[in-house]
């Protein structure tokens, strides 16, 4: 079988949990945040969802950043990781990651020193 053959019919658990593993692996970022209450999660993942379209895939990621992280920064990243994970892993167009920063996690002490949560 082709390999493209077998890239279109990758389920979407499948791509969610790819998509939340380059999420997880870029600084910056501390953990994945549940989906807004009417959102449906796909199961075994958490904080992202996915919608096909004509022209591609849009993928939505719902996170926490680390207290001291440049949020510009961290979601270009992000959004670049992901992009090129799924791109790579499938043949369809990622046309949209969008960012939704939930919260942050970690707070600085009295010394100025960030302890994660």
């Amino acid at each position: 079988m082709e390999e493209n053959a077998l890239k279109e019919k990758m389920p979407q658990d499948v791509i969610a949990v790819c998509a939340m593993n380059a999420v997880l692996h870029t600084e910056g970022v501390a953990e994945m945040a549940p989906l807004p209450a009417l959102a449906k999660e796909i199961e075994g993942t958490k904080g992202v969802r996915i919608a096909e379209s004509r022209k591609g895939l849009e993928i939505d990621v719902y996170l926490n950043v680390r207290f001291g992280a440049k949020i510009p920064d961290t979601a270009w990243k992000i959004q670049e990781n992901v992009k090129h994970r799924l791109e790579d892993l499938t043949s369809a167009k990622i046309t949209q990651v969008n960012i939704h920063i939930m919260g942050v996690s970690g707070k600085p002490d009295a010394k100025g020193n960030v302890q994660n949560q």
